[in-house]
């Protein structure tokens, strides 16, 4: 039995908190924007920095878009050095205060780490003033076909993907997890310049999303 817990007026709409079981959601409308129910895919997306920062040197900056209920960032600051930065990019105000509230047992402090600097803007924004980055990692949406948010879309344009890749140091990696089957952003990958991928994202041992990485040559 699902009973919704709070609600805010934000984005244009009701953003409600929902409750299933031990299970939270936080839906716009008929759309699911968060769901605690598959983060151990979101765990193992944030540890795909663990590639990018083997491999583009000491003090790397990572950018995570979307802090949802932290485990994509968790995941980040499992491989990430004690001289490395995290910028955690969230526009919904909601977003942050559920990280602090309803959600604090989700996010398990991860935003009170010393390395994680979060920024509450619009994500294709902050990556357009980005240089230096040795990873980004966008969970923004449901993924690169099915944006939340009609402005999200922007993000996986073809222009956005160069835009990207500019901002990344050599060796540097830029990935999109999605909840779906994308195949055809791989071939957008390869066309803006990356070495593209496709990673499983498993959960309790079932594939459940899939990451779509791009390594900047």
């Amino acid at each position: 039995m699902a009973r919704i817990l709070r609600t805010w007026r934000e984005a244009g709409g009701t953003l409600a908190l929902r409750q299933r079981g031990d299970m939270l959601d936080l839906v716009l409308g008929n759309v699911v924007l968060l769901s605690s129910a598959a983060l151990e895919t979101e765990l193992a997306f944030g540890r795909l920095a663990r590639e990018a920062i083997a491999s583009t040197g000491p003090s790397p900056r990572v950018l995570v878009g979307g802090l949802g209920f932290g485990a994509t960032l968790r995941g980040v600051l499992e491989v990430l050095p004690e001289d490395g930065r995290v910028i955690v990019v969230e526009k919904l105000n909601a977003v942050v205060e559920l990280a602090r509230s309803d959600a604090a047992h989700l996010v398990a402090g991860a935003l009170d780490d010393p390395r994680v600097d979060l920024v509450q803007d619009d994500v294709a924004d902050v990556i357009a003033r980005e240089k230096g980055l040795a990873a980004i990692l966008l969970d923004v949406d449901n993924g690169p076909e099915w944006a939340s948010f009609r402005s999200n879309a922007r993000l996986y344009a073809d222009s956005a993907l160069v835009i990207a890749k500019n901002a990344l140091v050599a060796r540097g990696l830029y990935s999109v997890w999605s909840g779906y089957a994308a195949d055809a952003f791989v071939a957008k990958l390869r066309k803006a310049g990356f070495l593209a991928r496709i990673e499983p994202m498993m959960e309790r041992g079932v594939m459940r999303a899939r990451a779509y990485v791009g390594i900047a040559p």
